[in-house]
């Protein structure tokens, strides 16, 4: 079969391929530092370093909107963006700002943003929250003109990144029960999916590891992530099964408030919760 490439689509492929590299380009280097700003009473206020590693000068607006991390009835994690009711307790959109919201950001230039929390007078003891939006739209020049068939286009991007915003008021506590425990089993994994049950009045902010234990205590497989659980919720690992005889092993979920991103002082403390299960590979 012959194939026969027209001009118009070598043209197209090169403004594809012109796009991709953009893309690619500013969505690796428009940074935001820290993961996670975490602010106290005391100072109301924290920094967010936004910088710009890319060759195009960018703007830049900063906004506010009310989310969690949940999940699904598999335990997928599930950004919560629509809940009233959790905004209106936790909330910190109406207390919030940030200093500037909108500026240009030139190549190779770092912008600080200062992050301000003025609560009201009414506001109880617990642990507020947001997300902080922003958006980046990349300075794309217009190709040239000509008059032989070149492409001419004015390609412009907007790119959101998001972060979460945590305000700490007088007394707060966090802890994690594991209320039950689902099991799926694929050719090649054993996947895990707790439920966990939130405790205190703060989000539960650590790392999630799951291990596998032969009879003798050997461990035969081992996973870890980080993990979250601002509300009630399931959250989903999977563990490397594939080379396992048939048998019974010993499973152990262990939560703590760890995170390598995260400083200790930033976390809201808890006893680490270890839950440990029997079961049968394969499934039955």
């Amino acid at each position: 079969m012959k194939t026969t490439f027209r001009f118009r689509d070598i043209q197209n492929l090169i403004l594809f391929t012109a796009i991709l590299c953009l893309f690619s380009e500013i969505q690796a280097q428009v940074s935001l530092a820290p993961s996670a700003l975490f602010i106290d009473e005391k100072s109301g206020i924290a920094n967010l370093y936004i910088s710009n590693r890319s060759t195009t000068t960018q703007e830049i607006i900063v906004s506010f909107v009310f989310g969690y991390p949940g999940s699904d009835e598999k335990g997928n994690l599930v950004m919560q963006y629509d809940d009233p009711l959790a905004a209106g307790t936790f909330g910190l959109d109406s207390y919030i700002r940030a200093f500037p919201r909108s500026f240009i950001l030139e190549p190779n230039q770092q912008q600080t943003v200062r992050i301000q929390v003025r609560p009201s007078a009414t506001m109880k003891d617990g642990f507020y929250f947001t997300r902080i939006k922003v958006h980046s739209s990349p300075e794309v020049p217009a190709l040239a003109e000509n008059s032989n068939d070149a492409i001419n286009a004015q390609i412009s991007f907007k790119f959101e990144q998001v972060t979460a915003v945590f305000y700490k008021k007088g007394k707060v506590e966090t802890g994690l029960k594991v209320s039950d425990l689902e099991l799926e089993q694929t050719e090649k994994e054993l996947i895990v999916i707790p439920v966990l049950e939130r405790l205190g009045n703060a989000p539960f902010i650590g790392t999630f590891t799951a291990r596998l234990m032969d009879s003798n205590g050997i461990v035969v497989s081992e996973a870890q992530t980080s993990t979250t659980a601002y509300f009630d919720t399931k959250r989903r690992l999977s563990l490397n099964t594939e080379n396992l005889q048939a048998g019974y092993y010993k499973l152990e979920l262990n939560f703590m408030t760890k995170r390598k991103d995260m400083a200790s002082t930033d976390l809201i403390q808890a006893p680490d919760v270890i839950y440990t299960v029997h079961v049968e590979l394969p499934l039955r």
